[in-house]
């Protein structure tokens, strides 16, 4: 279920950006229709996923590589996740995974 929830987030905040980026660049004559245009819609549709998808993302990976009874399922996991960490410790290894995605 973590998994099939994190994979659900990226490809939506994936294509939805994508699409409404390059639609922009377009619509407003900043780039034609080749590949600059891509490689900006892509690079910006990356970077917006990454942003929507980190928190799920390091939720599911603590959760999966926790020992057995550390956490009681993924909530519980982000609950004890925020209030011993504080909300930034959803956005761990933001860097790495944006320019993996």
């Amino acid at each position: 279920l973590p998994n099939i929830t994190r994979n659900a987030i990226v490809n939506c905040g994936e294509m939805v950006t994508y699409d409404i980026i390059k639609e922009k660049l377009l619509d407003y004559h900043l780039l034609t229709d080749n590949f600059p245009c891509h490689f900006v819609s892509a690079f910006g549709a990356g970077f917006c996923a990454t942003l929507v998808a980190s928190p799920v993302d390091v939720v599911k990976t603590r959760y999966m590589n926790s020992p057995p009874g550390q956490y009681h399922s993924p909530f519980d996991c982000m609950l004890k996740m925020v209030t011993q960490e504080g909300p930034t410790a959803f956005y761990k290894g933001l860097t790495p995974s944006f320019l993996r995605l």
